[in-house]
């Protein structure tokens, strides 16, 4: 029997960003993002939810050992890991900062980390009270 299975792991990165849109006025940035606008920027605590799906090997029994998945994970993790986005990730230096961007980037840069088609799902905590979704459709 070989039916599509589904692993998920919880990791966590520290970082700081200020949210700040050059096309916007500072009067306008403060009206939309309010105090995270803040020009010294602030940090959160993140957390990311990944999903990887496949059909588990013959000869494991797994879609891909865990700690290959972790790895993997860190690897893309790692380059976030207390930075202050908009200024020392490449990719935040012309992309805005908001938990919508981010968990688009981190699904690019997951994506490349594993086999083709088998970056499932994605949830990126940014509080407790709000957190971000990706997913294949």
């Amino acid at each position: 029997m070989s039916l599509q299975v589904s692993l998920s792991r919880i990791h966590h990165f520290s970082s700081a960003h200020r949210l700040h849109s050059p096309q916007l006025s500072d009067t306008a940035n403060i009206g939309v993002y309010e105090k995270c606008n803040n020009p010294q920027g602030h940090g959160h605590d993140y957390y990311v939810e990944i999903t990887i799906s496949g059909i588990p090997g013959a000869d494991t029994g797994m879609i891909l050992p865990m700690e290959e998945m972790d790895q993997k994970i860190r690897n893309v993790l790692d380059q976030l890991d207390y930075k202050h986005l908009d200024k020392e990730v490449e990719f935040f230096k012309t992309h805005l900062s908001t938990g919508e961007i981010i968990i688009q980037y981190l699904w690019q840069e997951l994506d490349r980390q594993f086999p083709a088609g088998m970056l499932h799902y994605l949830k990126l905590w940014e509080t407790n009270n709000n957190y971000f979704e990706l997913g294949k459709s």
